[in-house]
């Protein structure tokens, strides 16, 4: 075999090893992130999350959903915390790859479960602290699935048990979020009437929302630098609050009410403890380049 042929042959190797590297590259990530007080953080193309841990407790967080604004498809959740825990550069400025700018509060953010009940046609809504437990499901480049559990979920005087399994897919706008109530302290069926789907916190001044309640559907869109502190430190970074644009979502199939209560845009239906109710959530950045 002439050293042409072998030259030939190298660079066919070296090609179809690089092909198959970037075949592998994921789209989708996540994990545990014991390194900032237990959050679970994930990801896909579009946009990043985190929901809170038990570490996090002293600071009164609630189980709902933060969002980080992604500005390409690169996979973020990993420069993140190394730039604010290793490097002192907080991600709540753009640096050219995304920002954190969103204010969860003791809310339930962006998407995350709203538990409704009602007395005398008052709807009131009934939000929980951070995780107990956490457990990855299924981690390929392609699809993140793992399940988080809450033991204390209190609501209309009783404490429920919540698990929720959240599958984050690549090319995919939305999350899927499954969630199971129980009543751990008794066997008996519940008096409780619930109404219970996602839901999204409107921060101080309510900007565009939408709802399409045929398909339990709500959307709602806001300025970037809503919260004050995070338009305040990107003035100070690079002299202009202007971050572009929020779009979030959330569809919760069958839901019977797609309204504004108690200061959350919700889609939520009736619900029966022990049951498996499922709704998405996804959100969007107008800064988002493919």
């Amino acid at each position: 075999m002439n050293v042409e042929r072998l030259w030939i042959i190298g660079l066919m190797l070296i090609s179809l090893t690089t092909c198959q590297k970037q075949a592998v590259q994921p789209k989708v990530y996540g994990r545990y992130v014991p390194e900032r007080k237990d959050d679970f953080a994930w990801e896909n193309e579009y946009a990043a999350f985190r929901m809170y841990g038990p570490a996090l407790k002293p600071e009164n967080p609630s189980n709902g959903v933060d969002l980080w604004l992604k500005a390409s498809p690169e996979l973020v959740v990993d420069s993140f915390y190394y730039r604010e825990h290793v490097l002192g550069l907080p991600y709540h400025i753009n640096y050219g790859k995304g920002l954190d700018c969103y204010k969860v509060g003791h809310t339930c953010g962006c998407g995350g479960l709203v538990v409704l009940t009602e007395e005398d046609g008052v709807y009131h809504t009934w939000i929980g602290g951070p995780y107990d437990r956490w457990e990855i499901l299924k981690q390929t480049p392609d699809s993140f699935v793992f399940r988080l559990e809450y033991d204390s979920l209190p609501v209309a005087g009783q404490l429920l048990h919540e698990a929720i399994t959240i599958t984050a897919a690549a090319g995919q706008l939305q999350n899927k979020a499954e969630v199971v109530l129980t009543d751990p302290l008794t066997t008996n069926p519940s008096p409780l009437t619930l109404l219970v789907g996602g839901g999204i916190y409107l921060h101080d001044t309510v900007d565009y929302y939408m709802t399409i309640p045929e398909v339990g559907y709500v959307f709602y869109e806001e300025d970037a630098l809503s919260d004050k502190t995070a338009a305040q430190m990107n003035y100070e970074y690079n002299g202009s609050t202007s971050q572009g644009r929020i779009q979030i979502s959330v569809k919760t199939p069958d839901a019977t009410l797609t309204d504004i209560v108690d200061g959350n845009l919700v889609a939520v239906r009736p619900y029966r403890l022990g049951d498996t109710l499922t709704y998405y959530f996804g959100a969007t950045w107008s800064q988002f380049k493919q």
